[in-house]
């Protein structure tokens, strides 16, 4: 997506904005949280491939809710149910729907966790 912003130079032509370069203007940092990819191809959507990479998101983010779980634990605060480490995960489908459940709990642990920081 592409902004059409008036030139502030004075010069009259107009310049091509992103959005990313009006957040850096004025001062927003982006942090890519994801760092794991998967390929585009709709038939390697249950390789070996993908299947390591789901594995590897899933220790990954198992330790990160560990890690809230300790900060939550640390100032007392109420800690929100944790049941996707109980979901089975031997079917790269299971893994799929605990991925999912794994990130909505770390997304509720993070709203916990700023309610109280702010």
């Amino acid at each position: 997506m592409l902004l059409y912003l008036a030139s502030m130079s004075g010069s009259g032509n107009p310049q091509l904005y992103r959005p990313h370069d009006m957040f850096t203007a004025m001062g927003r940092c982006w942090v890519l949280e994801d760092e794991f990819s998967y390929p585009i191809n709709p038939n390697l959507r249950n390789s070996a491939y993908v299947h390591n990479t789901m594995r590897h998101k899933w220790a990954w983010l198992f330790y990160e809710q560990q890690m809230f779980y300790d900060e939550l634990v640390g100032f007392k605060l109420p800690v929100p149910r944790r049941l996707a480490s109980q979901m089975p995960r031997d079917t790269i489908d299971e893994l799929r729907k605990a991925l999912n459940r794994i990130g909505e709990e770390n997304n509720r642990i993070k709203i916990c966790l700023n309610r109280y920081l702010t």
